[in-house]
């Protein structure tokens, strides 16, 4: 009888903590530029080859895309990132405009000055990482390609 609820017990726990390691493992994912441009890059209809020297490519870079998306990461609390997440949703199901969406997002965060300059410096470091992958991608990938990876090239006048 001890047996079968220590067994019960086991499992219930061994659940538990399962359920809390893929959450976390979840929310790591979300944050994690990599595995995004990887997944779009599986479903972007590549040949073998050029997939798999895209993905090299961006294993290359990967490093520097984590550190800076962990700048931008860390320059919101955490109530301020359940507001924004709370601002977006909230915009998409209303059906706002990118303008209006961004004005209630940024409404909803309450920024101080010293985030508001932590976070444009952060958002322009992992703009320009982005860039240098676009530009190391843009030999292998075409235009069009590219932009279904979520990275975007520079427009010619």
């Amino acid at each position: 009888m001890n047996l079968s609820k220590l067994f019960t017990l086991s499992l219930s726990t061994l659940l538990v903590l399962s359920g809390a390691t893929a959450h976390a493992a979840k929310q790591n994912k979300k944050a994690d530029p990599v595995t995004t441009i990887k997944k779009k890059l599986d479903v972007a209809g590549l040949e073998t080859d050029k997939l798999a020297a895209a993905k090299k490519i961006i294993d290359e870079h990967a490093a520097k895309l984590k550190e800076a998306q962990a700048k931008v990461d860390g320059v919101l609390t955490s109530e301020q990132k359940a507001a924004a997440k709370s601002a977006r949703k909230s915009a998409k199901t209303s059906g706002k405009k990118r303008k209006e969406a961004k004005a209630e997002l940024e409404a909803a965060l309450k920024l101080t000055d010293e985030q508001k300059t932590k976070l444009a410096d952060a958002e322009k470091a992992l703009a320009t990482e982005k860039k240098d992958l676009a530009k190391a991608l843009s030999g292998i990938l075409t235009k069009d390609q590219l932009a279904k990876v979520g990275l975007k090239t520079k427009k010619k006048a």
